[in-house]
């Protein structure tokens, strides 16, 4: 049904753009479009719920001294240091989580 309602809106707007003009064509066309753009920035400034989700995260918490989080990865060996505890996930090294290693300061 869509197939046929598109080759009767192309048949038309052939029709209308050879005897009148093309901007009676690509004009509503270039207004609707503009219209649509319009509509979405607006909801996209309005309602964005990504920025209040981004707002309701945890703030980064410095790592205390007393505690050494190092990360390390299985296939490569690289190691990494936390000096500053963004989230609970283990970040990503060659394609893999890495392994955390908790290790207590001598004193």
């Amino acid at each position: 049904m869509r197939v046929v309602i598109a080759i009767v809106v192309l048949v038309l707007a052939v029709l209308v753009g050879s005897q009148f003009g093309w901007n009676f064509v690509f004009a509503p066309l270039l207004g609707y479009g503009f219209i649509r753009w319009s509509i979405g920035s607006l909801r996209a400034m309005t309602g964005d719920d990504k920025a209040q989700r981004a707002l309701e995260q945890p703030q980064p918490v410095a790592v205390r001294p007393a505690e050494r989080v190092v990360y390390w990865c299985e296939d490569c060996g690289t190691e990494l240091v936390l000096v500053t505890r963004g989230t609970g996930k283990a970040p990503r090294h060659c394609s893999i989580t890495m392994q955390v290693r908790e290790e207590i300061a001598r004193a």
